[in-house]
């Protein structure tokens, strides 16, 4: 009797148990690597408030800007080596938001450790560390996201659906160009530093590269020109070995469209910040997207029409967004959100390191063609 007693109230118990694990909203415990101005921008704030996600240590080579974002954003533990955070942080997945040259190690370490990773674009210094890191990711089962940005805010969904849905049919040309002020001064920037990274052709040239791909379709070969117009200080006034900020690129895609690339970080635009277009042609008609930081567009033409028309986002795509504001991708299901749900759910992430792979192989054949003067594949 007394045994049948003692099984109820165990019975009883485990219930109560289950009930409340049932009840808890699981939380991913995320450590961030980097506590720069973007990621203060960028990853931080939807971290913050995303009710299912804690940030749990950060870490920073400056010891007074990690201690200034953990007492910004209430983070306990914080270190100037990343290594330290990933043994002694408790984490289930990292971030990392530093220069392009510290990804793959930072982000070979973490996986070896276990943990998920988010990491910026690009995705490594080199194609080369690039694989090293998705092969390494794959094999162990761990999920990876390459943070490419330019895939969320609404009005590129937008274009994306368009032509999935054939609105300009088979394509025959995809040109984009994209113009910063963010080069001009001839400030030093590690950007520009070959040591830290590749400047215009990675800090941008990356998203749109991506952006090609997932619009378009792989990218069979390339023939670039890289420039660098400003004379630049190296690191503390030394002496730089430089990168570009202008980039020049004709692009031959697997499917035979064809196309082009333009970036520059020189351009006088004013309170706008940056400028983008993207034009693609096809059998059925064309597609034309602009934006700006605060602004953004999509026109068409089917055939047989005379006259452009705007093309309105669904109000589907709108959910969350400030239309002032299409880029602020914090407070939607995107980016930062789209890892941390993804990851909980154990559902498949993209953008993921095989997307940063692809488009550091074409940064790689970019750079070896503006050597040789030749096309070059990935």
């Amino acid at each position: 009797m007394n045994s049948v007693i003692a099984l109820d109230n165990w019975n009883l118990n485990l219930r109560k148990k289950l009930e409340k694990i049932l009840n808890m909203v699981e939380k991913l415990r995320v450590g961030v690597v980097g506590a720069s101005w973007y990621s203060d921008l960028r990853h931080l704030p939807a971290l913050k408030s995303h009710p299912k996600a804690e940030t749990v240590a950060i870490c920073d080579i400056l010891q007074d800007r990690a201690e200034g974002m953990a007492k910004k954003f209430d983070i306990p533990f914080v270190s100037t080596d990343y290594r330290e955070v990933i043994e002694k942080g408790d984490l289930d997945a990292l971030f990392v938001v530093t220069p392009d040259n510290t990804h793959h190690a930072i982000t070979m370490a973490a996986l070896e450790a276990g943990l998920h990773v988010m990491c910026e674009k690009p995705l490594a210094h080199n194609a080369g560390q690039a694989r090293e890191m998705y092969e390494k990711a794959e094999a162990l089962g761990i999920k990876h996201m390459t943070f490419f940005s330019f895939r969320w805010p609404p009005h590129y969904r937008y274009l994306k659906e368009l032509i999935d849905e054939g609105y300009v049919g088979r394509c025959f040309d995809c040109h984009i160009t994209l113009f910063t002020d963010s080069g001009r001064g001839g400030r030093y920037s590690w950007r520009y530093d070959s040591n830290q990274g590749n400047g215009m052709l990675s800090e941008y040239g990356a998203h749109m590269i991506d952006q090609a791909r997932w619009l378009i379709g792989d990218i069979a070969k390339v023939n670039a020109h890289l420039r660098m117009f400003l004379d630049r200080p190296g690191l503390d006034g030394g002496k730089l070995d430089p990168t570009n900020d202008s980039v020049l690129m004709a692009i031959e895609f697997e499917n035979g469209a064809q196309g082009s690339m333009q970036l520059s970080s020189l351009a006088c635009l004013g309170a706008s910040g940056w400028d983008q277009c993207i034009d693609i042609h096809g059998e059925s008609g064309t597609l034309k997207a602009r934006a700006t930081k605060t602004s953004a567009e999509i026109l068409g033409i089917r055939d047989k029409e005379t006259e452009f028309r705007l093309l309105h986002v669904p109000d589907s795509l709108l959910e969350g967004v400030d239309v002032k504001n299409p880029f602020d991708i914090r407070s939607q299901f995107a980016g930062v959100y789209l890892f941390v749900e993804n990851v909980l759910e154990d559902m498949t992430i993209t953008p993921s390191f095989h997307d940063g792979l692809k488009a550091q192989e074409v940064i790689d054949a970019a750079k070896k063609s503006d050597k040789t003067g030749q096309w070059v594949s990935p």
